[in-house]
């Protein structure tokens, strides 16, 4: 199809329509960054620098927490590993059956009410669920979104049952600030939030990605009940997500490599 077609066709709004998830201010912080450090200051070498302190600051901020958090990702943010631009970092999906989202509504301080209640208030229910389910399919375009949705089944078994959010919609409105932080949307909230809440088995459920190792082309994923913990453990390979479009082909099964099943409620 002709691209000038395609984006001809678009109603006007969508040109202007400013990138998802992306601070904008920090593109523009680099880039005049890039022109004072390197362009300004360029006379200056790193053999300049004289103090000892500051020296050792810099070698493990840009040198030993990057290599660490690119070969052990699950133990170090994405942020501080430099990871932003990797393609893949720490992701999770939370899985909501009927009336558990009001229940977390009800049970919870928050910053502001869940994403889709929001959006509820200004579009009407049916259309905020359209617009909420647009962040599945904005990460369903990155290659570890493909394999979320491959994991999904192995989570709940009836998705027609469940209201499935982004982890990062979720962490959201619950902690004030996400950031694409997945380790913010992980067991620790999961456990914070059933203290508070006390759901039953199966009413909440969660798949939590890792980010891939820089050393091998697997990603590690877990998946685990509000209630009843955890359910499941392995991986899945980098290779069988790439060889897959955004959107689920009929009949393709998703390879899926479980390690551990720790609950009778593990799918088989």
């Amino acid at each position: 199809m002709d691209t000038d077609r395609l984006h001809g066709d678009l109603p006007p709004q969508h040109h202007f329509q400013p990138p998802h998830g992306v601070p904008l201010e920090w593109n523009v912080f680099f880039i005049f960054s890039l022109f004072y450090l390197f362009g300004h200051y360029s006379a200056i070498d790193a053999t300049d620098l004289q103090a000892p302190l500051l020296l050792a600051i810099l070698i493990v901020a840009l040198a030993v927490v990057p290599v660490v958090g690119n070969l052990l990702p699950e133990r170090v943010s994405f942020l501080p590993a430099m990871r932003y631009y990797a393609g893949n970092w720490a992701t999770s999906i939370w899985c909501f059956r009927t009336g558990a989202e009001e229940k977390l509504e009800a049970s919870i301080v928050k910053s502001s009410p869940l994403v889709a209640k929001q959006l509820a208030k200004l579009y009407g229910a049916k259309t905020a669920e359209i617009m909420a389910d647009k962040v599945a399919a904005f990460r369903a375009m990155h290659a570890h979104g493909r394999a979320l949705n491959g994991l999904l089944p192995r989570a709940i078994p009836n998705e027609a049952e469940y209201t499935v959010r982004e982890g990062e919609v979720v962490a959201g409105p619950l902690i004030g600030w996400n950031f694409g932080e997945g380790h913010l949307h992980n067991e620790q909230l999961l456990e914070a939030v059933q203290r508070r809440c006390q759901f039953q088995e199966g009413d909440v459920r969660v798949v939590i990605l890792e980010g891939q190792p820089i050393q091998t082309q697997k990603q590690w994923y877990r998946i685990v009940d509000a209630k009843g913990g955890p359910i499941e453990e392995g991986y899945v390979r980098v290779e069988d997500m790439l060889s897959r479009q955004p959107w689920p082909e009929p009949g393709d099964k998703f390879p899926v490599y479980p390690t551990t099943q720790h609950t009778d409620t593990a799918p088989r």
